[in-house]
């Protein structure tokens, strides 16, 4: 997998691949739903998002940028 295109800071869409919402039919008990934003508070071994209330550990290709944060 490449590296992540995303930086802390950046508000990103939970899109997560057929596959994932097959495996995990319900992503809302990880802290994360479907189709919601959320803005990256740490990037862990440069590839798995997480977000506030330590929700996330979905790696960054189940995400798509909404907006990018201000460098």
């Amino acid at each position: 997998m490449a590296s992540c295109p995303f930086s802390v800071g950046d508000i990103v869409r939970f899109s997560p691949s057929g596959k994932t919402r097959n495996h995990y039919q319900d992503s809302a008990g990880f802290g994360v739903e479907t189709g919601q934003e959320l803005a990256i508070r740490s990037i862990k071994d440069g590839m798995y998002l997480y977000f506030d209330k330590d929700a996330g550990g979905w790696p960054w290709n189940e995400f798509t940028l909404v907006h990018q944060a201000v460098k």
